[in-house]
């Protein structure tokens, strides 16, 4: 019989791992049938930027993808980018950035690009753009100031995936 663990025993890298696999779950189909078919919209949380590219690009290339099922299967992709995601809203600040992982995608500029043009919108936390010294002059084209109140006010209407 295997070993059983308590919560308190997985790993910070193992929560992440499944944190991780489970918002694969809706893409897959197999995650959220009532989602598809009611056409919730998807909010996909940008955590990281240069801290953690691999985690940054998985995070635009899945809503990417999504984006591409606008009408179809979801209503609308949001990509809120908070913490050091944040990074990522300065013109010029993803085009220095490569994944080693999903380098055939290019830069995160090229990423964050194809999201877009599939019809992703762009919203970004007031705090933490005030506090990485990214003036408004600096924002991506589209960009819009949401703060946690935003995010708050999608629990229950959208798909919520924290990368």
């Amino acid at each position: 019989m295997p070993e059983e663990r308590s919560p308190s025993d997985i790993s910070r890298n193992d929560f992440l791992k499944l944190a991780g696999l489970s918002a694969l779950l809706p893409l897959l189909g197999s995650g959220t049938p009532a989602s598809a078919a009611e056409g919730k919209e998807r909010l996909y949380v940008a955590t990281h930027a240069d801290d953690d590219v691999d985690r940054a690009a998985l995070a635009l290339l899945l809503a990417g993808i999504d984006a591409k099922k606008i009408g179809k299967e979801v209503s609308g992709v949001t990509i809120w980018f908070t913490l050091p995601g944040v990074k990522l809203c300065r013109k010029g600040a993803a085009e220095k950035l490569t994944s080693p992982v999903f380098r055939k995608f290019g830069t995160l500029a090229d990423i964050l690009a194809a999201a877009v043009k599939a019809g992703a919108k762009l919203g970004a936390c007031p705090f933490c753009l005030d506090f990485y010294d990214i003036p408004k002059s600096e924002y991506l084209e589209g960009l819009d100031r949401k703060g946690g109140d935003y995010v708050a006010s999608q629990v229950g209407k959208a798909d919520v995936i924290w990368m």
